[in-house]
């Protein structure tokens, strides 16, 4: 049997995390986690010098790093992207696309497919996420206010069409024919996501029961309580709160999301309907 040690590390896990750890692993499967240093013949030692020993981070909501972002359509940034995420601990990514032409994005999911085939030492790709164009220009955020519409049938079965590596679709439910499209990606096993949107929680309460049951990058681009002829609502992050089932992704930076809201959403959504995202661009890992 090939043996690995990875030692001298903090170890996170599930529980608690221990200091000064050790990791067994043996034919890429851990077989030990120790508070002892354990010796091994023949294992390959790998010091962490203090470093944290974890499992590697699956990012759902990916846009680009190391100079290169996924729509940039070419083979050499999917790689360099992959490559990027994994150097800094992620093993697996969701490749994230942004509110553009039909033409641009059957494009990129041509060169997904490629880029796919060839990624042997990156972050491994996971499925796509197509996020926009069907948004809110009222929470448009850093998406091109040139292609924001309203949900397309013949456009976006075409788009689904060409490719069975969609996985998710971001979207603002409140929009004429975003229920139509929500059923539609479940009915073709793709996950409806809220993400850009200016919804009161009864809007949100009908998309939840189409499908919808993701926020992308919780608090992000969405409305919280509002105030509309003298009645206040509330907004897509109370109905986030309110609908247990639902389950949320922060970019838990402490820019982003404040440590106060990190709290938050940990106490009321707990870990189980948490993910946590870089919602990386084309800077991420740049000097």
């Amino acid at each position: 049997m090939n043996y690995k040690k990875i030692y001298n590390g903090t170890i996170l896990t599930p529980h608690r995390t221990i200091k000064e750890g050790c990791v067994i692993v043996s034919d890429d499967k851990i077989v030990e986690v120790s508070e002892k240093n354990i010796h091994i013949d023949g294992a390959l030692e790998i010091d962490a010098r203090g470093k944290y020993i974890a499992p590697g981070f699956i990012d759902i909501h990916v846009h680009g790093g190391g100079g290169h972002d996924f729509m940039d359509n070419t083979l050499d940034a999917f790689l360099g992207i992959a490559q990027t995420h994994a150097t800094y601990g992620t093993t697996a990514l969701m490749p994230t696309t942004l509110s553009c032409e039909k033409q641009d994005l059957l494009a990129t999911i041509k060169l997904y497919e490629q880029a796919t085939v060839l990624n042997s030492s990156g972050a491994q790709f996971i499925g796509l996420h197509i996020e926009g164009p069907y948004f809110s220009m009222a929470q448009k955020g850093a998406q091109d206010p040139r292609y924001i519409r309203n949900p397309d049938p013949k456009e976006y079965k075409e788009i689904i069409a060409q490719s069975s590596s969609i996985k998710r679709w971001s979207a603002a439910p409140e929009l004429k024919g975003s229920l139509e499209f929500g059923q539609y990606l479940m009915s073709k096993n793709i996950l409806p996501a809220i993400a850009h949107t200016d919804a009161i929680y009864e809007e949100v309460l009908e998309a939840f029961e189409k499908g919808y049951t993701h926020a992308t990058h919780f608090y992000s681009c969405m409305s919280g309580v509002s105030r509309r002829n003298a009645y206040r609502y509330a907004g897509v992050v109370e109905a986030a709160y309110l609908i247990d089932a639902m389950t949320v992704e922060i970019i838990a930076d402490g820019v982003h999301l404040p440590a106060p809201l990190l709290k938050l959403v940990y106490k009321i959504k707990g870990p189980e309907r948490t993910a946590l995202i870089t919602d990386a661009m084309r800077a991420a890992g740049m000097p």
